[in-house]
């Protein structure tokens, strides 16, 4: 029967002809432009394959609604009519058959350099000379309080100031007041904690006298919060007196004013409030935070005699006639007639974290003059700073705490390593370096400036595994300042002693360099030369083991000096395998190993460490700094991954890390990186989430993560690394994977929220909270131009309004980029949705947001 029906059908055929296929046979869509990813005034263009003659096409977002149609004869490129920025889904038809992929439309990215804020600590609460004054607002009489320190409580240092109000007999206010350096403040923040207030009253006096008073709301929080004010000449329940009484801000600030109302504290009639870390902040060319200005004594600096070698006499003026930036210049004299070696001006510090420091001086006097940094253990580092001779200001710059001219060290450790970040400054007139051999001499100084490590966004990535170097573009492109990648011992020492690392790993350290990203690099897992391990986790655990791991991360150091940050080990605390037993003890030994032997080559270098600890290893990392740990590291990093929760949760495991790290660390703080976090997608049973909320989540923690003090956050992290829908570590990425049916790298919609969120926080500086009611968060920040933004989202809940209050155009700009005008009514006034994705609202015009 089979035989027969073949036969009619060949019959058939001859008679007429092929028959033509009802659909087409073929059906392909591959990027033309890397990843699909495109920016404004781009034409989208994606390749295109087929047999049929003409195709349709549609572009949905990341809602499922489709945004556009189209249709076209076939040809090699398929041309989409989409030119607003965010993600897309691109379907397109060809008979009964169908292609997707995805593709996106970003704004450029910025090339301009990034400034960020000039920080100006006016109240450190350490000591009294800042010159903070009680006032019990007597215009209304009756209240009585107090100002002090408080050593008890502190958001950082050893101190607070603590504000109290008493108002059981009247009155309606108290304050504390000090008048402030000539600083043209952009913005103010600080830490402010009460056990009941509402908010608090905020004033700024301006250069012509006239003050400027807003409300702040407090959230509820007893523990510290974090306030700003992005904008002087406006805010909630405004108002102004005295000076020109304009309601204009005229700049700079001459005095700051908190003040504790009765009407904040409904029910009681005494409260306190308890401030710290006031920063007066300004914009510059790059982050840096003045250490001397010297504009006025509030600054803390102080003279002295140089009292263990008696006899020095000298003093510390304020020269109006000689200065190099401002209006004066701080002038050091010493008369060493009776005898001493130096005298000195000095000041404490909010502990810094230093990457340089500069200063100019101005003298024909001396031969050089002496520094002095107290590190975070009370350690003094002392160098001499060599003058050319010149009678004019020279500027003199320090990249090196531990090391320099005539370097020693005494006090606190005691062991030549700089241990951030900076507690004091001491600067020296030395006896012998008078020249010419005189006993008197002085020496002008100005502008002493901190250079501080700037904020970056990062991803992860597996370039020195399986990825290809083609990506990396992409990753630039997405906003990433940095990357975090490895360099295998195993793969780098194949003969005992002899280190050559594979070509991919210069490839691609070289494409980070070309494409701006400063690489993390990790140096990791065990080499069967040494402590023969049974798989590659397998640790180092015998000494002769560690000492050879330090060796290789050495020579990684030596081979790449455009590496800068190096990390010892990849979470240790759960991968440390084999005898070493995953333990505290034993990576600390490794740690030592590795830090002693690196930093002897390459002080410079940052060394990160801690066994990135898991929100569920918090007791590893407790013992870990119990034994010592925190000497033989710079940056603490962390692996907070958060799976079942939204990022807001991860703020606890990061203020845990940081108590611990202060209560074995001397009360002082060391920096804190996630060098990797993040969320997958897929099907698999273990947790995963779908790509809008991962992309929602994302952009909710790298704008979370400023308000706890992280320097650096990496997205894990960059691709998918496979195609399987079940496995967990084969979603994780922003971008799929090269053999992912959508085509090679093009972005899940994280991909657009990461590249968003990075745009809006490059070279930007966190200010602070604001509570606009309905459980918002409201978070500060100054961009990199030095004007205010927010970003604003619910951490649940459905959508709601906020009134954005504003004398002129605002900018919104929506999760995925889309950035729009908006003018306020005749009532000053702008409704905005928000919702549990952040909604970015720009603009100097902007003067307070409100919730119903």
């Amino acid at each position: 029967m089979r035989r027969s029906l073949a036969i009619v059908l060949g019959v058939l055929l001859l008679c007429f002809g092929t028959i033509a296929p009802a659909h087409a046979a073929t059906l392909a869509l591959t990027p033309l432009t890397l990843g699909n990813v495109f920016t404004d005034g781009q034409q989208v263009k994606v390749g295109l394959s087929t047999d049929a003659s003409s195709v349709t096409w549609s572009a949905a977002d990341v809602n499922g609604t489709v945004v556009a149609t189209g249709s076209q004869a076939a040809a090699s490129t398929l041309q989409i009519s989409v030119t607003t920025r965010g993600w897309y889904k691109l379907t397109v038809q060809a008979g009964t058959l169908s292609a997707q992929t995805t593709f996106a439309i970003l704004s450029p990215l910025s090339t301009a350099s990034v400034a960020g804020l000039t920080t100006n600590h006016v109240g450190d609460f350490e000591n009294t000379a800042e010159g903070w004054t009680f006032y019990p607002g007597s215009e209304f009489p009756g209240a009585t309080g107090s100002f002090a320190l408080d050593t008890a409580d502190n958001h950082s240092g050893t101190s607070s100031g603590k504000l109290s109000g008493n108002f059981s007999a009247g009155g309606a206010y108290v304050s504390v007041n000090r008048t402030l350096p000539s600083v043209n403040a952009s913005s103010v923040s600080f830490w402010v904690k009460s056990p009941n207030l509402s908010f608090l009253t905020f004033r700024i006096t301006d250069s012509t006298g006239q003050v400027h008073q807003q409300r702040l709301t407090l959230s509820g929080a007893t523990d510290w919060q974090p306030l700003s004010v992005a904008r002087f000449d406006g805010g909630k329940q405004y108002v102004h007196f005295g000076g020109a009484n304009d309601g204009v801000w005229h700049g700079p600030a001459k005095g700051l004013e908190i003040v504790l109302d009765k009407g904040a504290i409904p029910g009681a009639t005494s409260t306190s409030v308890s401030l710290d870390d006031f920063t007066l902040n300004a914009l510059s060319t790059k982050p840096t935070t003045p250490l001397g200005d010297y504009e006025s004594a509030a600054e803390g600096w102080s003279f002295y005699p140089g009292s263990e070698f008696a006899g020095a006499t000298g003093s510390l003026t304020y020269d109006t006639t000689n200065l190099q930036a401002g209006a004066q210049s701080a002038k050091l004299s010493g008369d060493f007639t009776g005898g001493g070696n130096y005298v000195a001006i000095q000041r404490n510090l909010v502990p810094i974290n230093l990457t340089a420091l500069s200063l100019w001086v101005k003298t024909s006097q001396l031969s050089a003059i002496g520094l002095r940094l107290t590190d975070a253990t009370g350690q003094v580092h002392q160098q001499r700073l060599t003058l050319s001779g010149s009678t004019a200001w020279q500027q003199l710059n320090v990249t090196t705490f531990n090391g320099g001219t005539s370097y020693l060290h005494f006090g606190g450790a005691d062991d030549g390593i700089w241990h951030g970040p900076a507690k004091a400054i001491m600067l020296t007139l030395d006896n012998s370096l008078i020249i010419g051999g005189g006993t008197t001499a002085s020496v002008n100084v100005d502008a002493v400036a901190a250079t501080t490590p700037t904020t970056y966004n990062g991803v992860g990535t597996h370039f020195a595994g399986s990825w290809a170097p083609d990506a990396i573009p992409l990753v630039s492109q997405a906003g990433a300042r940095t990357a975090r990648d490895e360099a295998y011992w195993s793969a780098a020492e194949t003969t005992a002693g002899t280190y050559a690392f594979p070509a991919k790993v210069t490839t691609y350290l070289q494409s980070f360099q070309s494409n701006g990203l400063d690489p993390l690099m990790v140096a990791d897992y065990g080499n069967c030369l040494y402590d023969c391990p049974d798989q590659l986790f397998n640790a180092p655990y015998t000494d002769a083991g560690r000492t050879a791991f330090a060796n290789y991360a050495n020579a990684l150091a030596n081979q790449y000096p455009q590496v800068h940050n190096l990390a010892v080990w990849n979470e240790w605390d759960v991968n440390a395998a084999g005898p070493a037993n995953k333990t505290p003890d034993s990576y600390l030994a490794l740690l030592k190993a590795t830090y002693t032997k690196v930093k002897a080559t390459h002080p410079d270098l940052t060394i990160v460490g801690g066994g990135d600890t898991d929100v569920t290893q918090q007791a590893w990392f407790q013992t870990f700094c119990q034994l010592g740990g925190l000497k033989y590291l710079d940056v603490v990093s962390i692996h907070p991954y958060n799976f079942l929760h939204a990022p807001e949760s991860l703020g606890t495991a990061i203020d845990q890390v940081r108590a611990t790290i202060r209560q074995y660390n001397g009360g002082v703080d060391k920096p804190i990186w996630i060098t990797e976090a993040g969320w997958y997608t897929g099907s698999g049973s273990a947790v995963p989430v779908d790509e809008p909320t991962q992309a929602m989540y994302m952009a909710r923690e790298m704008l979370n993560v400023p308000g706890h003090d992280v320097d650096r956050f990496y997205m894990y992290d960059f691709k998918n690394d496979g195609i399987d829908p079940a496995a967990a570590e084969n979603n994780f990425g922003l971008v799929h994977n090269e053999a992912d049916a959508l085509g090679k790298y093009t972005p899940k919609p994280s991909y657009v929220a990461y590249a968003t969120a990075a745009r809006q926080l490059r070279g930007a500086t966190f200010l602070g909270k604001e509570n606009p009611g309905n459980g918002l968060i409201d978070q500060v920040y100054a961009a990199n131009d030095g004007t205010p933004f927010r970003a604003i989202w619910a951490a649940s809940g459905s959508n709601t309004t906020v009134t954005v209050n504003a004398t002129g155009p605002v900018q919104v700009t929506s999760l995925y980029g889309l950035t729009s005008t908006m003018t306020p009514n005749a009532s000053g006034q702008i409704t905005v949705t928000v919702g549990v994705w952040p909604t970015y609202i720009s603009g100097s015009t902007v003067t307070s947001v409100t919730a119903p």
